[in-house]
Parts: C-alpha cells; structure tokens; sequence
C-alpha cells in the first residue's frame, strides 16, 4: 500500500503464523524484501509455501517481482479476510494511507463498494500529516488526546487543504489541543461517512480495517456518530493480505505449483530506474525493475500494454472499441490539410468539449461550405495539461481547464482563426419543457479563454459568437449571418444555406451512431460484461483525460458502450426531472434508466473533480439505478491510472456477487405522488436568504396563505444538511435543506402540513435542481407528506398564489423595494452612528412595520418609508470625512446573509469602511428583462406584452415609493438592467443568464460613483462566480486597478479571511486616498 506493506503468512485454516506491518516509505520492493526476510527468519526453515498473493496500491509491482500465483484488488482481498473471520459480516469500513474504502456484503459475497475520489481527507495520511504538525504522536498520544477531549472543534468535511485552514484558525483562537485532535478524529469520519458511504446502506455488523482502526478516538468517533457498534476483527490492519493470501491458496488447484520464488527473493539485487516512453504523445513515466539472475526487466506505469508482462497482454482483442467507432464516425473523412497555405483562411477548433465531441461534423460542415479549411488540435497529453494549468485563471473542471491548453496548440499551428462560440443552449425536441442549456463553464469558457490571453493581437484571433441553438431557424441564422457577415463580409444565404448543410450532416452522424448502437445491442456477448460508460462525450471520448478507461475496461474481458449508443429518445426523463435543463445530463439520466431496467447492462459513471452538474446528478443517478450497482469514477488533473484499476477491477468481481444473491427481475422504482394542490391545508416555510424574504410571506399571507419564514442559518444547519449531502453541492442548496430538515426534525412537527419554498429556475447554474434534489433527500428521510412548492419565473411564480398571483408580485415587489431603501440608510449611516446599534434598532423598527403593511395589502408602504426616513434622519453621526466605500457584489443568496456571508458588512465596516449592496429588486427587473426577451426569441407576443407591462409597473411604483428617502441617500440613483447588460459586454455577453452581467455591470457602473473598492461574494465552488472571478483582472485594469476581492465562501471559519480582508482594506485605503475620495464629507 501507500502508507504501508504487510506480509502474512497463514496456514490451511487461516490462522496467522507470521506477520510484519512495515512502512512503505516510496519503496515498495524494499519493504517486501525486508518483510519476507524478517517472515523466513522468524519461520521460514518451518514452512512450505504453496501460494502467494498480492494486493494493494502496488500489487502488480510486488506481484511480479516475487511470482504471485494471484494479484487481486483490496476490495476483494479486504472482504475475503472479513467473512472468513465471520461469514454474516454485512458492511466493511476501511481507511487506508491514502485510499478509504466502503464494502456492502450479503450472504457472505460483496455486492456493492465505494472509494474515496478525488479527496484524501478522510484517509490515514490526512490524519499523520496533521498530528505531525501538531507536534503529537500518531500512535498512542493521539487517541488519548482525542479520548480527554471535551469540546472538539468542527472542522467539516471538506478537503485537506480547506481542512487545515480550520484547524489552523481554531488553533489560533486557543482551541486547546485536546479539542483539535478530537475535532480531527470527527473528521475522518465524518468525511468518511459523507464522501465514501453516502447514502448507501449501513449495515448492523460492521468490521473497521485498515491502519487507522489503531486509533480508538476514531473508532469512537465512528460509534457516536453512526450510532451502532463497530467490530475490530483480529489484525485488522493486514486484513488486505490475509485476503490476498486466502484468495491465493483458493485459486490453487490440485497439482498447481506455486510461482513463489522463494523467500530468497528477499536477498535478490535490483536495479530501479525511469525513462520517458515517446512512442506516443502521453509520454508516460515508466519504471524499470532489472533483477539480478533474470533475462526480463519489469516495467511499469504505462498507460497501454506495450510493457506489459507477456499473460497480461492481449486479452479482449475480440472486444470492438466502440468509442473509436464512434470518433471515427465523428471525423468521416476528415483528413488536416498540409502545412502549406492554400489561400484559404483557417478556422481552428480544440479537440475538447462539445463543439470537438459532439458537434464536430456540423461545424466542420458549416466552414467548409463557406470555403474554410478546418485545423483541429492535436489530441490531449500531458503537455497540454501542463500548459492548461500554466494559462487557466479560474479553477474549474479538468475538460474546461484542457481547452486553454488546446487554445494554444492552435496558436502554435498558426491558424488565422480560433472558432470557440458562446453557446448558450442546444436542439432540443418539442416535448422538452427546458431551457436545454450548458452548463455554466461549457457555456463561458470562451470569456475565460479571452482572459487568459491577455494579447490583443490573440484575442482578435478569437471568433466568440453568441449561439441559441434552442431556437434553430429564425434565431441561430440571425445570429450567425450578422456574425459572418461582419467578421467575413459573408451573405446572408450562403450562410443559411451553409447551416442547412451543417445541420444535415450533424443528422446523418447522429442517426449513424443510433444504428450501430443498435447492432450492438441486438447482439450483446453472454459471455461478457456489457458496460455503458456513462458521462459528457469529452470525458468518455477523449483517452487522455480518462486514462484510457476504455481500453482498461476491454483489458477486463468487458464490451465498454458509449452512452449515445443507447435509445435515449424513448426515455422521457422530464416526468421526474422537468427541471434538469443541460443536455448531457438528461442523457445520462435516460442512459442510467436504461441500464436499471436492462439485466444485462450495467454502468460505468465517469465524472470529474470539480463538476458542477455532477454534484446533483450524482445524486439522480443513484435513484434512478435503484439498489443497482455501477461504479462511479471521478478524474482530475492529479488521477493515476492504479487507482482506476484498482476501482475497475474490483467493480466488475462485486458484480459477479451481485449476480448470485439477487435475481435478474428489477425492482421498479417508488414513486410517490405529490398532491396537486401543495398548499391546501399547509403553512409555507421559506428559507432565510435575506430580510426581503420576509416580504414574500408577507405578500403571500396577503393572498390567504399561512407563510413563514424559517430562522437565519446557523453552523446545526449546516451539519444537519452535509449528513445527507456529498459536499460538493452549492453552498445555497446546503443551507436551504439545513433549515428545512432542521424544521422537519422538530419534536412533534407534522410534515403533512407543511410545504417549503424553493423556486424553479431555467439555468444554467445549479439553482433549478436545489428542489429536486430536497424533494430526494425528503423522500430518502421518509418525509413523503412533506411538500416542495416550485413556482417559476417563466410565469411570473404564478404557482404561489393561482388566480391572486399579480396581487401577491405586485405587494412583494412593494416590499422588496421598501426593504432595499431601508437597508441603503442602514448601511450609509451605521459607519457613521455615535450611540452604537442605534441604525440597527431603526431599521428594525421599520422592517416590522413593513412586514404588517405588505401583509395588509401594501397599501401604506409609502407612509412606512416616510416615518422611516425620519428617524434616520434623526441618528446621531459624527461630522467628518466619508470612509471608503466598498460595493458588495455577487450571488443573492449570500450578499446579505449575514451567516452565510461571514457577516461580511460588519466585517468590513469594522475595518473602516461603509459598504453599498447592489438591491434585491434589480434581481426581478433583471427576470422580467429576461423574460420578455425569451418570449422574443419564442415568438410569443402575448409574453413580450405581458412583461413590458410588468417592466412599467415596477418602475412607477419603485419610483413612487423611493421618493420618500431619496434625498436622505449619498447615493440616489439606483443603476438600470439595460445599463448593467451594457457595461459587462467587454467581459461576458448578456445572454449569459445569472450573477455574472449584473454583478460585472453594477459594479462598473459604481466605480463612477466614486467607491474605492469591490467585494464579489459567492459561494465556494460556484460556477457563476467562478466566471466572475476569471475576468476579475480584466475589470481591473479597465476600471483604474481598483481593488477587488474575490470572496468564497461555504460556512466555514477559516483565519485567512481576516488576513484577505485587513489587506483588502489596505489596498481600498489608499486608493481612496489616491484618488482624493476623502475630501467628500459624509456630514
């Protein structure tokens, strides 16, 4: 293993005769050396050994050099020790050095598991690395510290780095250390149970394996927190090697010799070296092995089998690799052109993402017919990661991250044009109800892309179209015509009839992937495991980026198949999912339905670190396959190819378990329904997200319904939602579902009389699955009764109120308005008040009142801001100059939320300055923009009207009631959307739907009224705001270097952000000097 070697020996009925737990300390052969001399001179001359096996990390390694009858993954050999020890074992905990492993067991033969991803939080190393810093032993001081703790701090479940920060914070505010440590034991497990169980089912005996079972803190911590007993089999830590021995003596036959070389092995001279393998472009790494006495060095760390050892070469040649059918169906006849010029301009376009993977034979079609020659990049390889991470400017998945890299392969190849559209949705049939659009990365990259290369000369390179495929026809040939005939000086017709071509061939392409798919499912081998990989196309299509899964998987004796082989279009996956609007992920799940109801198929889920989509769809998958196993992959920049065997291979030995305790007829999944009316005889709860949601219930109790809202988040939220969440979700999501189950949990709350606010939306960020998934994680609970209501902005949350519905959007919108207003005041006196708290207990006062008078109809709002503004204007400040003013930009949800903030505004006005929020209620003008301009592009007149009339309302009565303050304000003028969409065209279109134009667009707008510094919020992970944070530098140095913060945040306290903070405040300081802000007095 990583951390480890064990050696064992047992005799014929498994008891120990000899053991060694040594450290493997990054030479694996020299442990095993040193491990069988100790064995043989403890007991060797005693012994005849009759066969040997191998697990582990290096098993194929040691396997060979020391001539193993067997080499088997740990999930088998680890289950193999357990049920010998005790056949009616159900489940197995096991955390290694760097690999934790979760095993489910049924009359004594595996039938599901699961490995930590991409994390190593929850694994053994983690837990050595910090007690080391923390200057105690691992051993034995450890768990007796963490035994005597009495108040362990809460470090989450996050990943090691975000981790550590925790523990370095508590550190720093006295967190004595008995706390620390215990806080870590919690942790292990706590991100053991969260990330590797899930919510898959936990058995009543449960053995705990592997190293970290030696420390009794977290074993405790396992029993406190699963609330059942844990079992501690005799050595549990080599329990990996009794299996592999076990494993070995069972697959002797009788006369079978061992290929053991002998105990002398552990004397034998090697030699160890590496060298790069050039016979392609993945330049693997490869590990030499020479052994004195033997003809055959041994190699290792190839991504194919061309140094394999001769009996594991060769098997599956009869397997076709459908993935390189398809890439060639993909290409047709395409062949590049010769380096020499032609006279023709030259369109570049990445092998990567959906426009290489999916679209190819449209787009290469389409520049053709208008006399281009098409250069596509060269396939993926370690030197484009390595010049992707060099370029990226923002974190995001591992195939967003690669097309910087192939970005600059097309530079290199000296292509006039590099062709990378926003694309903002795809064809879609007439009975899908959504917007079908990208997800947010896949459709932004290209502003990403511009911000990486910072040369004008080659960003005019870039062709950055904006796309609605959605709306193929009018739209899309509008679009593109006006795009070529600016660029290009290219008429109108010859580009919609080079669209008609394109598109006749994408047709044809797309029919002959259905045909073969087809054959192939007509006749599946009986005699092989048929494995649909399911994931986006330029994961599942491209080697590189998964490590050759495909060929791994044929190397196993299995038929890989790719997803669009499959008869999705019979899947109608909109009954349960309405809301699922990226087009990949409706495959996946049509493809996971398939599989479920198909004995003989069954599902390789191939994801990535960091995937926004996937952290819900994860989730949907799971219910869809309903109990079935499949095996969920997650790569990364960092992934190795042994971790994936090792997760292959024991997949396809759990299904051979699988098959024999459970019979070949599916269990249809439960449905239950929900009532029509989700409000009849129900109190609606709404969640926290700012003091303007008390204006929704108000406006709702207005309209006869019994409305709540839920109490501000705190950390019990929190806890409460990550124990039924995988932690990769929106920090929104995970604080909306804290407070709701939080609720549900009550002593004595009845479910089948509440119901919980949590809107629909049309993408593409993850917010319009935030319901879906609570409605999952209520059906898992047994919280069937209690009801989700999801009204949409495609009708104007009509849902919430029926036939009341423009009364309660008419008494919101009052309240949302009066609210901003009250908050403006708050935050431009409060810096300034003499009697502290003061500005709060006004605003307060006012709040309530507010709060009465929407709910009464909003008749009075005007009166209520205009005792307000008096008593305002009636808080004692001190005379002086203004402090710098810093914008609060960024996710709605967060900016003011005081919890799920860090109490940003406090903390920044402690640090000197007065703050400015960008208003709840530019977010409904910015929906109704939105909303007229796709009844627009639908063609629906009667929306067009229906929102410009609702544009007017909103502004007459915005500007009626705003009257009543406006001239107690420094800062009247509130910033119009067509304004906003305006000033953020340099960084990211305005048909990108969501945060990023209006956070970009306000703010450019504000730094002309003189703030001296910009906050963007968002929470961690977030795909929207990380957009935002990728053109942050260009907005910067457009806006004279103002300073700008980008803050992530996800609940958890962390020192560095009052590090970030104080210099932020610095940098605003003395920009504010600089620019003579000063001399503007505040009273």
């Amino acid at each position: 293993g990583s951390l480890s070697t064990n050696v064992v020996l047992i005799d014929k009925d498994n008891n120990v005769v000899s053991r060694r737990y040594l450290p493997t300390a990054s030479k694996p052969i020299n442990a095993i050396q040193r491990g069988l001399k100790e064995v043989y001179e403890e007991i060797g001359n005693e012994v005849i050994v009759k066969a040997v096996g191998t697990t582990g990390s290096g098993r194929y390694l040691t396997g060979d050099f020391i001539g193993a009858d067997i080499i088997q993954n740990e999930i088998t050999a680890q289950a193999t020790a357990a049920i010998a020890y005790d056949s009616t074992v159900d489940t197995i905990f096991e955390i290694g050095g760097q690999d934790s492993k979760y095993i489910s067991i049924e009359n004594g033969v595996v039938v599901d598991f699961e490995m930590n991803k991409v994390c190593a939080a929850g694994t053994g190393s983690f837990l050595e690395e910090q007690a080391e810093k923390l200057d105690i032993n691992i051993i034995k001081e450890f768990e007796d510290m963490a035994l005597h703790s009495e108040q362990p701090v809460r470090l989450g479940s996050r990943c090691t780095v975000f981790m550590e920060s925790d523990l370095n914070s508590h550190q720093q505010k006295g967190a004595e250390k008995e706390n620390l440590v215990g806080g870590l034991a919690y942790s292990i497990v706590q991100n053991y149970i969260q990330k590797v169980v899930g919510d898959k089912p936990i058995g009543n005996k449960i053995f705990f394996q592997g190293g970290v079972t030696n420390n009794k803190s977290v074993v405790a911590a396992f029993e406190k927190i699963i609330g059942k007993p844990i079992i501690i089999p005799p050595h549990f830590d080599v329990t990996g090697a009794i299996g592999a021995a076990i494993l070995a003596r069972e697959s002797m036959h009788n006369g079978d010799k061992t290929r053991f070389k002998g105990f002398d092995v552990g004397k034998t001279e090697f030699k160890l070296d590496r060298f790069t393998c050039k016979s392609c472009t993945n330049l693997c790494q490869i590990q030499r092995v020479r052994i004195d006495g033997e003809k055959k060095a041994l190699y290792y760390g190839g991504r194919c089998e061309k140094y394999e050892i001769e009996e594991r070469k060769g098997k599956g040649k009869d397997i076709p690799n459908l993935f390189e059918e398809r890439t060639n169906l993909l290409m047709g006849d395409y062949q590049e052109k010769a380096e020499e010029k032609n006279g023709k301009t030259t369109i570049g376009i990445a092998r990567a993402l959906m426009l290489y993977y999916q679209q190819f034979p449209f787009w290469r079609t389409f520049f053709e017919e208008l006399n281009f020659d098409i250069v596509i990049s060269d396939e993926s390889d370690h030197q484009l990661v390595k010049k992707s991470l060099e370029l990226m400017v923002a974190e995001t998945c591992l195939p967003v991250e690669l097309i910087h890299g192939h970005v600059e392969n097309l530079l290199k190849k000296e292509v006039d044009h590099i062709f990378i559209p926003f694309i903002v949705n795809i064809k879609a049939k007439k009975d899908n109800p959504t917007s079908n659009c990208n997800c947010p990365w896949i459709q932004s990259h290209p502003f990403m892309i511009r911000s990486a290369f910072t040369d004008e000369k080659i960003r005019e390179k870039f062709l950055i179209p904006t796309l609605h495929l959605k709306y193929f026809g009018r739209v899309l040939n509008n679009e593109l015509s006006k795009f070529m005939k600016e660029k290009f000086g290219i008429s109108k017709s010859k580009t919609v009839q080079a669209i008609k071509k394109a598109d006749l061939a994408q047709i044809a392409f797309e029919e002959s992937v259905k045909n073969r798919g087809k054959e192939v499912l007509s006749n599946l081998p009986k005699d092989k495991k048929a494995l649909v990989i399911l994931g986006r196309p330029y994961n599942t299509n491209d080697p590189f980026l998964n490590l050759r899964l495909v060929e791994k998987l044929i190397n196993q004796n299995t038929l890989p198949i790719p997803v669009d082989f499959l008869p999705l279009e019979e899947e109608n996956i909109f009954d349960e999912y309405k809301m699922v609007y990226w087009p990949n992920s409706q495959k996946i799940l049509a493809a996971a339905r398939i599989i479920q109801k198909n004995s003989n198929l069954y599902g390789v889920f191939l994801g990535n670190f960091r995937c926004g989509p996937d952290s819900f769809v994860t989730h949907f998958v799971r219910e869809e396959m309903n109990g079935k196993p499949y095996l969920h992959l997650e790569v990364d920049e960092h992934s190795a190819d042994a971790g994936l065997i090792t997760r292959c291979e024991a997949f396809l030995d759990s299904l051979e378990g699988y098959q024999k305790v459970k019979s070949n007829k599916v269990s249809a999944k439960q449905k239950h329904e929900e009532p029509e009316d989700k409000l009849e005889g129900r109190t609606l709860y709404l969640p926290y997200a700012s003091d303007q949601i008390h204006m929704v219930a108000a406006a709702a109790r207005s309209c006869d319904i019994k409305a709540e809202v839920l109490p501000e988040q705190t950390e019990i939220d929190l806890e409460i939602a990550r124990k039924y969440t995988n932690g990769q979700e929106c920090f929104p999501m995970i604080c909306t579902t804290g407070s709701f189950l939080k609720k549900l949990m009550e002593p004595g709350f009845d479910a089948d009389k509440a119901s919980f606010f949590m809107p629909d939306h049309n993408g593409p960020c993850r917010f319009g699955e935030y319901n879906k998934l609570q409605k999952v994680i209520f059906s898992r609970l047994g919280y069937h009764d209690a009801t989700i209501l999801t009204p949409s902005n495609d009708d104007s949350y009509a849902e919430l109120a029926q036939e009341k519905s423009g009364k309660f959007r008419f008494n919101a919108w009052k309240g949302f308005v009066a609210v901003d207003m009250l908050k403006k005041l708050s935050q431009e006196k409060r810096p300034y008040e003499t009697i502290h708290g003061q500005t709060n207990k006004v605003y307060q006062k006012h709040l309530n009142e507010l709060i009465k008078s929407v709910e009464s109809g909003a008749k009075n709002v005007g009166e209520v801001l205009n005792r307000a503004g008096k008593d305002f204007s009636e808080i004692q400040l001190k005379n002086g100059r203004r402090k710098p003013v810093v914008a609060i930009v960024g996710e709605i949800f967060m900016r003011d939320n005081p919890f799920c903030s860090s109490n940003l505004v406090d903390r920044l006005e402690a640090l000197g300055a007065e703050t400015i929020m960008a208003p709840f209620g530019e977010w409904l003008q910015y929906s109704t923009y939105r909303y007229w301009r796709d009844s627009k592009w639908k063609g629906n007149l009667k929306g067009m009207f229906k929102a410009k009339i609702q544009e007017f309302g909103q502004h007459i009565s915005a500007n009626s009631l705003t009257k009543n303050v406006r001239e107690l304000l420094v800062m009247k003028d509130e910033i119009e959307v067509k304004d906003m969409l305006e000033r953020c065209e340099p960084y990211i279109h305005r048909d990108y739907d969501g945060d990023p134009p209006i956070a970009l667009g306000s703010a450019s707008a504000l730094v002309e009224s003189n703030i001296s510094g910009v906050v963007h919020i968002m929470p961690f992970t977030c795909m929207p705001g990380t957009l935002i944070c990728s053109v942050s530098n260009d907005f910067r140095k457009d806006h004279n270097n103002i300073p700008w913060e980008n803050f992530a945040y996800d609940g958890q306290e962390d020192a560095a952000i009052d590090t970030r903070l104080q210099a932020f405040m610095h940098q605003v300081e003395e920009y504010c000097t600089t620019n003579k802000f000063y001399e503007v007095t505040h009273a």
